[in-house]
């Protein structure tokens, strides 16, 4: 299985609660809609400070999960193409797309119980 991770901050001048309302109710249903064929898992982690520590890099940590790298790389290739812009295009509503960090993760899981 293999994940592309993603470190989102929101946009200046939106509040925590004007991000996550964009992109659950607009962003994520879109996402869904255009990715679906590839994904088999589609994850936002909104990010909360814990008291006494210094505020979380980011926002959000949302995670795409593939069955292969074959099907990671074919969503990336639609991403950067004409069509894959709808998404970008949404993110500018509400992401800051200049602080955002991409990566690929490969999972390993220790189960308890």
């Amino acid at each position: 299985m293999k994940k592309l991770i993603l470190f989102v901050k929101r946009k200046p001048g939106l509040t925590h609660q004007q991000f996550r309302a964009h992109y659950e109710s607009i962003h994520a249903p879109l996402a869904k809609a255009k990715l679906s064929k590839w994904l088999i898992r589609y994850e936002r982690n909104f990010l909360s400070p814990v008291p006494g520590q210094p505020e979380p890099p980011c926002d959000c940590i949302t995670e795409f999960w593939y069955p292969n790298e074959t099907a990671l790389n074919d969503c990336i290739a639609w991403a950067r193409s004409e069509e894959g812009q709808i998404l970008a295009r949404d993110e500018e509503n509400f992401m800051d797309r200049s602080s955002m960090q991409t990566f690929v993760a490969d999972e390993a899981t220790t189960s308890f119980g």
